[in-house]
């Protein structure tokens, strides 16, 4: 990662600093910055495990592909309410078994954000999802 996107202490600035990346013709840049917001969103959050992190990660990555593919800054609103009511996992493994989350990966995989997918958290944490699925 770039030493001025690690600088980058808020999701927020990411945004703006990918935007001038693009405007200015580094768009290598702005997938590094878009990742960096995924990264820091998901940090902020107080979790006890690396499953949580990661599953975080991977929802906001999500939105990142939703808001890519509509062009302009889209919520994963029924992912946070099954997020909310079965915890990240179940809900993670509930997305998959409906496959809506197929039409995302070309964005995931434009962003550089392919690792972060539901499909590959899923391949990382095979237990976890093992357990949801019972």
């Amino acid at each position: 990662m770039h030493e001025l996107v690690e600088r980058i202490q808020q999701p927020q600035l990411c945004y703006v600093f990918a935007k001038n990346a693009i405007r200015n013709g580094h768009p290598e840049l702005a997938v590094q910055a878009y990742r960096r917001a995924v990264d820091l969103r998901a940090e902020a959050h107080d979790v006890d495990s690396e499953v949580d992190l990661d599953a975080l990660r991977a929802i906001y990555a999500y939105e990142e592909a939703l808001s890519f593919n509509k062009g302009k800054r889209t919520r994963a609103t029924g992912t946070w309410q099954m997020v909310n009511k079965n915890g990240l996992v179940p809900a993670i493994h509930r997305r998959l078994q409906s496959g809506s989350t197929r039409d995302v990966m070309p964005a995931l995989q434009e962003l550089g954000m392919e690792d972060y997918s539901f499909e590959a958290l899923a391949r990382r944490h095979p237990d976890a999802f093992q357990q949801a699925a019972a």
